[in-house]
């Protein structure tokens, strides 16, 4: 399943369109979040219905996040090695993992397996970032959605009102190298 969620170029606020196969959903951060200092964001459906809460916690160095669903799931978000950019989402006993890759490339695992794969866009006009995620079509919509819009937010992404290229200077490690033959099932 291909999916996108694009940045609202111009709004006041960090707001959502996100695009899939058989639905468009929406998602909105808080007009009171300070940078990681309980930031809320709101992911809905086409219909305005709240599917997702984000809720982010202070922390000096590693980004932590709950994700609250509606059906009552609650997930948290950790940076697990800040170095390797690698995070941890997980809830009784179900294990997602994130790893940042080089190039403006992610990977998602859920326990050994690869379940989806996004990319950030390089080039950014206003406040611009634009996602583009292939998934496998049994994984987690609604999880998928959340890692990648904390993602956006947890590096103050979003927060940006001007054009700008986007260079990357990644020198370090990587934790796991990005999978270029991966394809969804």
């Amino acid at each position: 399943m291909d999916i996108t969620i694009q940045e609202r170029i111009c709004s006041f606020f960090s707001e959502y369109d996100i695009s899939t196969p058989n639905a468009k959903y929406y998602a909105k951060k808080s007009f009171f979040s300070i940078n990681n200092i309980n930031d809320k964001m709101q992911l809905r459906a086409e219909d305005g219905r709240v599917l997702a809460r984000i809720r982010g916690y202070f922390s000096f160095f590693r980004k932590r996040h709950d994700f609250i669903l509606s059906d009552g799931r609650t997930y948290r978000f950790r940076c697990e090695q800040i170095w390797k950019q690698v995070f941890t989402c997980e809830r009784n006993g179900e294990s997602y993992r994130l790893y940042e890759h080089r190039n403006y490339k992610y990977s998602i695992f859920r326990g050994d397996n690869q379940i989806a794969a996004f990319v950030k866009n390089r080039i950014v006009f206003g406040k611009g970032n634009r996602y583009e995620i292939r998934m496998d079509s049994d994984a987690d919509l609604i999880v998928i959605l959340c890692l990648v819009l904390t993602i956006n937010t947890s590096e103050n992404d979003d927060t940006n009102t001007q054009n700008s290229v986007t260079f990357e200077f990644s020198i370090g490690p990587q934790a796991r190298k990005f999978d270029e033959t991966w394809e969804p099932r």
